[in-house]
């Protein structure tokens, strides 16, 4: 075995350790901003029905 390719192997290793961190992130912010997503569905469900009461009350119904 040679230096250049023992060399090689390690730079590989280290290529795919960063990929993989790299893919967790991506993986980490997917995750978030579904999250952030469903959350903000729900809050403009809830104060969706809030004005809505709110509007019926005005009007009188």
């Amino acid at each position: 075995m040679s230096w250049t390719y023992l060399k090689a192997i390690g730079s590989d290793i280290c290529d795919d350790e960063a990929g993989a961190v790299e893919s967790a992130q991506i993986f980490a912010w997917i995750v978030v901003t579904v999250i952030a997503i469903m959350a903000l569905g729900a809050m403009m469900q809830a104060l969706g029905v809030d004005v809505i009461n709110w509007v019926r009350a005005q009007i009188g119904i």
